[in-house]
């Protein structure tokens, strides 16, 4: 009984040392858990607590491929046939409006030209003598008009007789006729120097033709003749080979085909990414500049159309692209500053 009541004591003295022991060390620790809470400590900045609800990133509404056109993109073809005298122009060739790409030779236009300029000048010398006869006719109808004044004031002093009176309004009539005859012939001589005029005019418009020019500021991208070949002109019934390709590059046309599904959620004026397929994978920042409003009926898309400029030429009519179309706002529907259609 007294060993028990021994070794009781001796377990309540040793639990009472280690509680004198342990509980600083769990009392520092805890004071030292309760600063660390109530501020960070030295040199480490304090972490801000993140919102429930980021905002979300700017999002994508459709991805859709896409191809770089031309702005414009032009084949010239003959007009008239013959042989080709000389070409002033090559693929890579920049060029300006008007200017001369080709000549074409044709000996039988321009000898049908001097025909009609030689047309031209004979109704014109036609014109001129009827003009210079009616004058004579009229001379001889003033004249014939004061003798048969004359006649009639010796006829009332009953000098002459009837016969003679009757004789010179006669003449007088027939001179009244014949300057009426010569005003129509001045009429006429008039309107077969028009239709002269109008010949002449026509064939030298289609010598025009003989020179192939370019239609706008570009490049030439396609040459199809060369020197002294016969080329033949181009017609609905006969189609030809084009002899140039001439292409405007300065700004040029991504064209995206929206499928039906996403076509009502594109506007003019959304945002837009092109992103360029290539070793450089570009991408463009952009706004859709026109849109088709109809859907194509074989294909069920509808044709989107966003303009960049491409001063440099580094976009190439051709490249495959990939377009992705942002969400539509309220500038969205504002209209897009396009180019106009008239070459410039």
């Amino acid at each position: 009984m007294r060993y028990g009541q021994r070794i009781a004591a001796a377990g309540a003295k040793c639990l009472a040392s280690l509680a004198v022991v342990i509980a600083p060390s769990v009392i520092v620790a805890m004071a030292q858990d309760a600063r660390n809470v109530q501020a960070p400590r030295e040199g480490v900045p304090a972490v801000a607590d993140k919102p429930a609800n980021p905002a979300p990133a700017a999002q994508t509404i459709l991805d859709a491929p896409a191809t770089v056109q031309a702005f414009f993109a032009t084949d010239l073809y003959a007009k008239d046939s013959g042989y080709v005298l000389h070409v002033d122009a090559d693929i890579g060739d920049h060029v300006k409006a008007g200017q001369v790409l080709a000549v074409i030779d044709d000996p039988e236009l321009q000898m049908q030209f001097v025909r009609a300029e030689v047309a031209v000048q004979q109704a014109s010398a036609a014109l001129e003598v009827t003009k210079r006869r009616v004058v004579g006719m009229e001379a001889d109808l003033a004249l014939q008009r004061v003798t048969l004044k004359r006649q009639e004031q010796l006829f009332t002093s009953k000098v002459n007789s009837n016969q003679q009176l009757d004789e010179q309004r006669a003449k007088e009539g027939v001179s009244s006729s014949a300057v009426d005859v010569g005003r129509a012939d001045i009429a006429l001589a008039e309107a077969n120097l028009k239709a002269a005029t109008a010949d002449m005019n026509r064939i030298q418009t289609l010598l025009q033709y003989t020179k192939i020019v370019a239609p706008f500021d570009g490049v030439v991208t396609r040459r199809f003749i060369n020197p002294g070949e016969l080329v033949q002109s181009a017609t609905s019934s006969r189609p030809a080979t084009p002899l140039f390709t001439c292409q405007q590059l300065n700004v040029v046309r991504v064209f995206a085909d929206v499928p039906e599904a996403s076509a009502t959620s594109i506007r003019q004026g959304q945002s837009a990414q092109v992103r360029l397929y290539g070793p450089t994978g570009q991408t463009i920042s952009a706004r859709v500049t026109r849109i088709a409003a109809a859907l194509d009926s074989a294909t069920r898309t509808m044709r989107v159309e966003i303009d960049l400029p491409n001063d440099d030429e580094k976009l190439l009519p051709g490249m495959y692209a990939q377009v992705s179309f942002g969400p539509a706002t309220a500038a969205s529907e504002s209209p897009v500053v396009g180019r106009s259609f008239n070459g410039g």
